[in-house]
């Protein structure tokens, strides 16, 4: 469990030292590490096999509903989970329904029925009685697979997991530069850019004029419009909120701006840009405005992160001193007590 422990933390200080070296970049957001426990092992006095026989369904719970979820107690009986990490088990559950209509816990792992995952419907139509039948407007659709076990002492976990690495889309300050080709997106959406014939996204507005007269990111990337590569030459040129370009009455170009169904589901590709799947997909236009002259500074605020730096750093060396003092307990027990 400690070094379980050792080893997420290790991970979130390498996330949060991308945050902080990031934090003066343009348009920047922050990841941030989800963690969980591994998954809970039902565990027995020691010789006793009556956890691999003889396991019977329970009945007798205690069911409560507290708003748009439901507070499942089992005395002592174990429900069983399906978690990312296989088959868990619990004596107590905050209950809810996910989007997809399927029963989970307030930790996001399926609860399991005889048939397997229960698919629930509506919460508000949700009804479990005492012996664990679940009810989805008034049909019964599964019995809860709960069971209870002689021998059996409880459930035991071996430590934290790193569940995930997500990115916060919270939008960073926006700063004003009087710089005609800066950019900035004021709510949510996207620049397009063309990247080896394909297109990658990033809320980074701080665009530069190529050597052939296209508008182009700092890395070399053309802006992408509605009609191709935007060609600005030595024109002077003014975008209006809308994402039109003009150099003076006449129209040259629109920035091809989106909005993802599933912007938690972009992908981190280096150089501050985003890959979409191909099942994310995108609004034409922007759920705001673009503002010229002004850029967004990163989601980033880097005294925060030092100080949960610090923090991962601490619980790093408490997991360390626990291994360690495991190493000489296991040395006293194998040359003192072992010579007895």
């Amino acid at each position: 469990m400690a070094a379980s422990a050792m080893a997420t933390e290790t991970q979130r200080v390498d996330v949060l030292a991308n945050n902080i070296a990031n934090a003066n970049t343009n348009g920047y957001k922050g990841d941030r590490v989800i963690t969980g426990p591994f998954r809970e092992v039902l565990i027995s006095i020691i010789n006793d096999n009556s956890l691999d026989r003889g396991l019977s369904p329970a009945s007798g719970l205690s069911v409560t509903a507290e708003g748009d979820r439901i507070r499942l107690e089992t005395g002592g009986r174990h429900l069983v989970l399906d978690t990312p990490r296989g088959r868990s088990y619990c004596t107590e559950a905050e209950l809810m329904v996910n989007p997809e209509g399927y029963l989970i816990t307030s930790s996001g792992n399926y609860v399991l029925g005889v048939n397997g995952r229960i698919q629930a419907g509506d919460i508000q139509n949700l009804y479990i009685d005492g012996s664990g039948s679940v009810y989805s407007g008034g049909q019964l659709v599964d019995r809860l697979n709960m069971f209870w076990t002689r021998g059996a002492i409880g459930t035991l976990n071996g430590g934290s997991a790193l569940n995930e690495v997500a990115t916060s889309f919270m939008q960073g300050n926006i700063r004003e530069t009087n710089r005609s080709l800066d950019m900035a997106i004021e709510g949510e959406g996207y620049f397009c850019v063309r990247v080896d014939g394909q297109e990658r996204y990033t809320r980074d507005g701080s665009f530069v004029i190529d050597s052939e007269g296209y508008l182009s990111s700092v890395e070399g990337y053309r802006v992408v419009g509605d009609m191709g590569g935007i060609y600005i030459g030595d024109q002077e040129f003014e975008i209006n909120k809308n994402g039109e370009i003009y150099s003076g009455d006449y129209f040259l170009d629109r920035l091809k701006l989106v909005t993802f169904s599933k912007p938690e589901e972009l992908q981190k590709v280096g150089d501050n840009l985003y890959m979409a799947r191909e099942d994310n997909t995108y609004d034409y236009g922007v759920q705001g405005q673009v503002i010229q002259g002004f850029l967004e500074a990163s989601n980033i605020n880097a005294v925060k992160e030092m100080v949960n730096m610090i923090t991962a750093f601490r619980t790093y060396e408490a997991n360390q001193r626990v291994i360690s003092a495991y190493d000489e307990v296991i040395g006293k027990a194998v040359n003192e007590v072992g010579r007895v």
